[in-house]
Formats: structure tokens, C-alpha cells, sequence
């Protein structure tokens, strides 16, 4: 009975270091894959090849993933080139810094929007919108790659794509 509950109680603290990527269950969820969804905002998932190399969407997927310690990342593109809307969305497996990098990006405080669960920065010059939503296991930063898109709707695309890759 008394094994019973000690077997039980590791089995949940392993279960909860895995899900919130504390202490060493962590390590394993950062090496768990990331699955990008088919679609987003209504918008298609770009798996040209071609496409895929004009926009250097698996260099900066293997130099994030470099960078990252090995941990799991993807670089995603949703729309199409022709279109009015085309976004990136990089998800990473691990904890990132958002309010750090957000600093480190010179966003003024009156740039930076909340929208829904996400931390936005709105564009600015030759910055796009970027939207960053995180948590101990994941980051995920979704950008605007057209002018004129608003936080808003970055902003959900990044709720959306933290949601689906989780």
C-alpha cells in the first residue's frame, strides 16, 4: 500500500514537470516535436519547396534550433505570396524571455499591445507586427509578413498557433 502511494505520487510529479516543463521531466517535453497545423487564421500552411527556400524558412529553423540548445523548433509561413496576408510563426520548445527580448528589440512601451493571451509589438518602420505567446514548454512568435496588418489579427494567429502546437 505504501509503495502503491509512493509509486503513484512520482508518477504525478513526473507527469507535472513534463506538462509545465519543470525541473528534469522538462528536458524530455523540450525534445518532444512540434506539429504546425495545416492551417491558421484561415490561412494555408506554404509547402512549396521553392516557396519554402525564398522565404529561408528551414535555414532559420535549423539555426534556431542551433541556438536553442537542440531543442525542437519549427518555422512555419501561413498564406501565399500573392495574397494580402502571409504570416511566419516560429515555435520553439522551451521558455523564452518575452519581455527581455521585446526590450532588446527598442520597442517603445506605447508599441507594446496585449491581445488575447499574446504580447505584441506593433511595426514600426522596417519592424513588422510581432506577436509572442509563451510558456514554460513553448514559445511561439507570430509575425506579419505584409504592412498594414494589425496587432489584432497577429495576435490571434499567435494565440491560435500556441494552442495547436502545444
Amino acid at each position: 500500500m505504501t509503495v502503491g502511494g509512493v509509486v503513484l505520487a512520482l508518477v504525478v510529479v513526473a507527469a507535472v514537470g513534463y506538462f509545465a516543463g519543470l525541473g528534469p521531466m522538462s528536458r524530455l517535453n523540450t525534445a518532444r516535436d512540434i506539429t504546425p497545423p495545416a492551417k491558421l487564421g484561415g490561412l494555408d500552411r506554404v509547402t512549396d519547396a521553392q516557396i519554402r527556400e525564398q522565404l529561408k524558412l528551414e535555414e532559420t529553423r535549423a539555426a534556431l534550433s542551433r541556438i536553442n540548445d537542440g531543442k525542437q523548433a519549427t518555422v512555419e509561413a501561413y498564406g501565399n505570396l500573392d495574397g494580402k496576408r502571409l504570416y511566419v510563426v516560429i515555435a520553439l520548445r522551451g521558455k523564452v524571455d518575452i519581455d527581455k527580448t521585446i526590450k532588446d528589440s527598442g520597442a517603445t512601451p506605447e508599441q507594446v499591445k496585449k491581445v488575447g493571451q499574446s504580447t505584441c509589438v506593433e511595426s514600426a518602420g522596417n519592424l513588422p507586427t510581432q506577436c509572442y505567446r509563451g510558456s514554460n514548454t513553448l514559445t511561439v512568435i507570430a509575425q506579419a509578413a505584409n504592412d498594414g496588418v494589425g496587432v489584432d489579427d497577429v495576435g490571434a494567429l499567435a494565440d491560435e498557433a500556441f494552442n495547436a502546437m502545444k
